[in-house]
């Protein structure tokens, strides 16, 4: 009953201090100016990596490539150009004595069918691309907002080990007197010592680990990760005002991975198209000049059109066959994208929404509850009404309840972090 209330106060001690120590920031438009100066913003850190990140840049490179393919879908082959040289006696030289000395000019037609499917299938080659990109721009979002949370939280854990750093000490001065006025025993002393060991070195390990998370936010901006990083903005996490069948909606018309799906059904199909027209035949079209000894023939020239002859059907069918299998599949997988981002989707909502429910409920609640109780403790102790260890079992739950605050915080704005990625362009 002690410890329960013990970890009461502790969360209302907790609410109290984070409460003070927010201070109101101001927007700047400057992205690096906020990397190096004043509070790290996550926006400022969402810009950066938009800006330099080296896989959204080779995502870019890709999707540029694409787009450069569409003209060479359906541009025509190289005209060929002959000199011919004929009739020329035996012994004698094809350069002058020729009998005739004729200039031709073939130009090879592919079906305008097929080259019209071609450039449709590039064109989606693009989209699909594009697609990807968009997807990997969000998905690098939704990535370093991730790691930026947990810079995040270590900071907010740094802080509060520091806080309880110097209580312990406090906790630890109070146990001396008492005990050299023979109002307490020695073990009390000996135990807000070893409390206060046990708390220097976690805050030893949780410096280690926003050290780490700033060296990552540092790669994903493409920085040095050595370089500083200003402590992180404060979060105040906040609902989507749309329902789940509101964002479902929205994630299936705008996410820009389900697109790709949907581009790549699409580009099966006009492949099948393209296949069928494998069955049409080409064009070879000839023009010849002619330079001859006789009146006749000098000066004149020839015109030819000829045109291929699909004779080999069975290697058609087989093509026929394997774009439509390719179509069946494309189909398949879009229709699997969309169950999961719809079901995805509904875990990141329905976490966000619980997540959120458990800020309110410590910071309205049982933070205000956790600080009093600590108070009631510390006076029971210095008044010789409670021993030690409900002191220390107080500041322990207080600990405890002030990480799990900040840690639902990081939650909360986790999955809705992943909410925007999945729905697109609903923000």
């Amino acid at each position: 009953m002690k410890k329960t209330i013990a970890t009461t106060l502790v969360i209302a001690a907790f609410c109290s201090t984070a409460t003070a120590q927010e201070q109101p920031r101001t927007e700047t438009p400057s992205a690096a100016k906020n990397i190096v100066a004043g509070k790290l913003e996550l926006a400022a850190v969402l810009a950066e990596v938009r800006e330099k990140n080296p896989d959204l840049k080779a995502a870019a490179a890709v999707t540029k490539a694409a787009r450069s393919r569409i003209k060479q879908s359906y541009i025509l082959k190289d005209p060929v150009i002959e000199f011919e040289r004929m009739y020329t006696p035996s012994g004698n030289s094809f350069l002058s004595d020729a009998g005739e000395r004729n200039i031709a000019i073939s130009q090879e037609i592919e079906n305008p069918y097929k080259l019209l499917q071609r450039r449709n299938v590039a064109k989606d080659e693009h989209a699909f691309y594009s697609s990807l990109y968009d997807s990997k721009a969000r998905e690098l979002a939704a990535k370093a907002k991730a790691v930026f949370y947990e810079y995040y939280m270590a900071a907010r854990a740094e802080q509060i080990y520091n806080e309880t750093v110097d209580v312990l000490r406090g906790f630890s001065k109070i146990a001396e007197a008492k005990y050299s006025v023979g109002k307490a025993s020695q073990s009390d002393a000996i135990k807000a010592q070893v409390e206060l060991s046990r708390m220097l070195n976690m805050l030893v390990t949780v410096r280690q680990e926003k050290e780490t998370a700033a060296a990552m936010l540092n790669a994903l901006m493409d920085r040095d990760t050595l370089a500083p990083l200003p402590p992180p903005e404060e979060l105040e996490p906040s609902l989507p005002g749309a329902s789940y069948e509101d964002l479902r909606a929205a994630a299936l018309a705008s996410n820009p991975g389900l697109k790709a799906y949907s581009i790549k059904a699409a580009q099966a199909e006009r492949r099948l198209s393209l296949s069928k027209a494998e069955y049409l035949p080409d064009f070879m079209l000839l023009y010849r000049k002619r330079k001859a000894p006789g009146s006749e023939m000098n000066n004149t020239y020839d015109v030819s059109l000829g045109l291929t002859v699909p004779l080999w059907f069975s290697k058609q069918n087989a093509m026929v066959k394997e774009a439509g299998a390719d179509r069946e599949m494309a189909r398949a997988e879009y229709k699997a994208a969309g169950n999961e981002l719809a079901s995805d989707l509904r875990e990141a909502d329905i976490k966000a929404r619980s997540s959120m429910r458990l800020v309110d409920l410590y910071r309205g609640s049982v933070i205000p509850q956790a600080e009093e109780a600590l108070k009631i403790a510390q006076s029971g102790y210095q008044a010789e009404k409670a021993d030690f260890m409900d002191l220390l079992d107080a500041q322990r739950t207080l600990l405890d309840f002030r990480m799990d605050y900040y840690r639902y915080i990081v939650d909360c704005h986790t999955w809705l972090a992943r909410v925007e990625q999945l729905t697109g362009e609903l923000k």
